[in-house]
């Protein structure tokens, strides 16, 4: 089977135009392509990070599908988001083991 072939093998290529009176040949003299504009690259800001992540530092874990899953479907069922969630286990287990709960 044969590929199709690429359009960009049509550039530059025109449908041809109606026939016309012949005109004298004249030799073209080559005219410089205008420099492309090239917009200036964006000013580096200070930080990229949001605002609600100022200050905070991820903590992550590998889980089987299932512990994904009953995580993320308690949180739609309380209403909270899985980082609140994530928040309170990590402040029982800080408790279990006779350390002070951090909070969120």
């Amino acid at each position: 089977m044969s590929r199709k072939p690429s359009f960009a093998n049509l550039r530059g290529t025109a449908t041809p135009a109606p026939a016309a009176a012949p005109t004298p040949r004249v030799r073209a003299v080559a005219t410089p392509a205008p420099a492309p504009v090239v917009a200036p690259p964006p000013e580096p800001s200070v930080s990229t990070r949001p605002v609600s992540r100022e200050g905070r530092k991820q903590i992550a874990g590998f889980f089987s599908p299932d512990m994904s899953l009953a995580m993320h479907m308690l949180a739609r069922r309380q209403g909270r988001s899985l980082q609140a969630l994530m928040a309170e286990a990590f402040n029982d287990v800080l408790r279990k083991h006779g350390e002070s709960p951090i909070g969120d």
